[in-house]
């Protein structure tokens, strides 16, 4: 698993079905977390939120539909919640991630 990988995870809570995410945890964490840093991702799409970047479905994502990657619900997964690798995001969309993060996070300057 790797930053931008689109997983299938389970989370608990109102999160609590399977549903995709992306991880956004750093790759020089590697394995050693016992846990990983996840956004999920909702098909429920609202236009016009930049902290919620747009995901088109393709092959390359393994989304189905068009969906949204909710940076402000960012969590911490245990490694056993995250069942398989659906796909992976483009170089666009992760820049629009990365963007997102750095608001939802007080970052951006």
């Amino acid at each position: 698993m790797k930053r931008g990988d689109v997983v299938l995870m389970v989370a608990a809570g109102d999160l609590g079905r399977p549903r995709p995410g992306v991880v956004v945890q750093a790759d020089d964490l590697g394995d050693a977390t016992t846990t990983v840093l996840v956004c999920p991702i909702t098909s429920d799409v609202t236009e016009n939120l930049p902290v919620r970047p747009i995901v088109e479905a393709n092959s390359d994502n393994g989304l189905r539909i068009r969906s949204q990657i909710m940076t402000d619900k960012m969590l911490a997964l245990r490694r056993k919640r995250i069942r398989r690798v659906l796909g992976s995001l483009d170089s666009k969309t992760s820049e629009q991630l990365d963007r997102a993060l750095l608001i939802v996070l007080g970052l951006a300057r």
